[in-house]
């Protein structure tokens, strides 16, 4: 389930019901652009991998942990019982699982309660944004064929935008 969802769009912006095609494919649009922008989807969904422990830790590969939903020592084929998360670190409380391969299977993105206030307010701007863009475009009210997300949009994404390891 996609955390921002058009018919919440719809309520915030009083979109207009002769318009409601276009402004669902401008929104999808939207969407796609900024998970493209920020390297993740936004919505909460389920992920396996595989992970080697090292310094009683590991990295995921997903931001945003909503639920450890099962983890496995790969070494013993048994459940992994104790573990604490933060962020995309999962550290272990017992040093046995050091050197170990682990199985882990969580969900991770964000849900309607989780989506931070400002990325909904960036992705409301961009669909703004986008659709004036668009209808400009069909009326042929500009040539410039290259849209641009403003300073104050951009730091707010560069906020949740996957970091290089």
């Amino acid at each position: 389930m996609n955390p921002f969802t058009f018919e919440e769009l719809q309520k915030i912006l009083e979109l207009k019901a002769t318009e409601i095609a276009t402004d669902e494919l401008i929104f999808n649009s939207t969407i796609t652009f900024v998970e493209n922008i920020l390297g993740f989807e936004l919505k909460d969904k389920n992920y396996n991998e595989l992970q080697t422990v090292v310094d009683n830790k590991v990295l995921t590969k997903q931001d945003n942990i909503t639920e450890m939903v099962n983890i496995i020592d790969m070494n013993t084929k048994q459940k992994v019982p104790n573990c604490v998360i933060n962020g995309r670190t999962i550290f272990f409380i017992s040093p046995e699982y050091e050197g170990h391969v682990l199985f882990l299977n969580y969900n991770a993105g964000f849900t309607p309660d989780t989506l931070p206030a400002d990325l909904k307010e960036a992705l409301i701007k961009i669909f703004l944004i986008k659709k004036n863009d668009f209808y400009k475009k069909i009326n042929y009210e500009t040539n410039d064929s290259e849209s641009y997300i403003p300073k104050d949009i951009q730091n707010v994404l560069d906020i949740y935008k996957r970091k290089s390891l």
